[in-house]
């Protein structure tokens, strides 16, 4: 039995979302068509459309969590915890 690796959504994948969402097509039914779960096409729909007359763009969605996943990368723990920073210098110096 292979198990699946998780892998994010394409941009590809996104663009379907938005193409079939303004078809009026269901949740469900996108999920099918890109083989994947249906609370995938969940949240990612309800995570950039929080009004109903909001309308879900693919290339925005994309960009913003490849943005949100570089700059989560970069963040390092000493420059976010000032205390961490102080002990680590503290120590260094000492």
């Amino acid at each position: 039995m292979k198990l699946k690796k998780h892998r994010r959504l394409t941009l590809k994948e996104r663009v379907i979302i938005q193409t079939l969402l303004i078809e009026k097509k269901s949740k469900s039914y996108i999920a099918k068509k890109l083989k994947r779960a249906p609370s995938t096409i969940t949240r990612e729909v309800n995570k950039w459309v929080q009004k109903k007359e909001d309308n879900y763009d693919a290339e925005l969605a994309h960009w913003c969590v490849k943005e949100d996943y570089l700059n989560k990368r970069n963040l390092d723990k000493i420059s976010t915890y000032s205390l961490l920073k102080f002990f680590v210098y503290r120590g260094l110096l000492s």
